[in-house]
């Protein structure tokens, strides 16, 4: 467990300590739970990949990042006033992992990974088959141990949907995130076709996607957006443009972190930290123990009055475009 946890924010959402404490502690478990859960998926993968060419993707990003689990509870309080205890209980996507099988033997691929996780242990707790969504295609599901408890999230996709899904990040987080309410400056009507446009954008992506065959006895079906024919083009365009500008700024983001990370790397083999191995650790508990909010700003507050250089800027800086 991480030694000292301080208050969080980000975002426009903040974390007591004793908040904080809880999130990061539900985190942590999951966090020495994933080189195990990541062998088991590569040995699901390396067997399904004989029997019917299963790719696992994206396993570096098989951990949720605290700070996002971080915003997710801190949203869940401000919005919905749910206990940051129910979200850490509740929580199946700390470790997440996605299987591709190619549409032919798609259905047979996932029917015979779900196999092979009961063969070790694990039975699904959420089944949702999304198919014939317009706006999301593919099945999500979530598993538990039957003994220890853990928990994962395990998507399944075609390559074509993986790739569709990947594309519309940014237009997810637009339409989970508070950049409707933003654009339409409280008017539900506004806010509601920005919505159908955000969807009429998702589901160009998937309009060459092939459904493979089978796939409906797989989980329950479910339909969660229609498509609205008559969303004004002018809206679609306006919510292409912020896809652009959220996609840029989380390329700004990721580049910044990537740096950050190499800096820190490069800090460490100086000072005689040992490899990269150690010097991850290291980075995880200063990461883990977060300073406490007010006293972060002081700090930075601090910093900008000491700091004589003109092009040093005190504010947020200018938006990505």
């Amino acid at each position: 467990m991480s030694g000292r946890t301080g208050a969080w924010e980000g975002e426009g959402y903040t974390l007591s300590p004793e908040q904080n404490r809880v999130v990061t502690e539900r985190w942590e478990r999951a966090a020495a739970a994933r080189d195990r859960m990541d062998a088991m998926m590569k040995d699901v993968q390396q067997e399904t990949a004989q029997s019917h060419g299963g790719r696992l993707q994206g396993l570096e990003y098989s951990l949720k990042d605290v700070d996002s689990f971080r915003r997710k509870a801190a949203t869940a309080v401000k919005e919905k006033n749910v206990p940051v205890e129910k979200t850490a209980r509740k929580v199946n996507d700390l470790n997440r992992y996605t299987l591709t099988f190619e549409p032919d033997s798609y259905t047979e691929g996932v029917e015979r990974t779900y196999e092979r996780l009961r063969e070790s242990g694990y039975e699904p707790i959420a089944e949702k088959n999304t198919w014939q969504d317009p706006v999301y295609k593919g099945v999500n599901t979530s598993w538990r141990h039957t003994q220890s408890e853990e928990k994962f999230e395990l998507q399944f996709h075609t390559p074509d949907s993986f790739k569709a899904k990947m594309e519309n990040h940014e237009l997810y987080e637009i339409s989970r995130g508070n950049d409707l309410d933003e654009l339409s400056r409280g008017n539900d009507e506004l806010a509601k076709s920005y919505q159908d446009a955000a969807n009429h954008l998702q589901n160009e992506r998937y309009k060459d996607v092939r459904i493979p065959p089978g796939q409906e006895r797989i989980g329950e079906q479910l339909i969660r957006d229609e498509l609205n024919p008559r969303v004004p083009a002018e809206h679609v365009e306006l919510v292409r443009r912020k896809e652009a500008e959220k996609h840029a700024e989380n390329f700004a983001k990721a580049q910044a972190k990537a740096e950050a990370k190499a800096r820190e790397q490069a800090e460490r083999e100086a000072l005689g930290l040992g490899g990269p191995e150690q010097a991850e650790s290291q980075g995880l508990r200063n990461r883990l123990a977060t300073k406490p909010a007010a006293e972060e700003r002081r700090q930075k507050s601090d910093a900008a009055r000491i700091d004589p250089l003109p092009t040093q800027s005190q504010s947020r800086g200018p938006a990505l475009r």
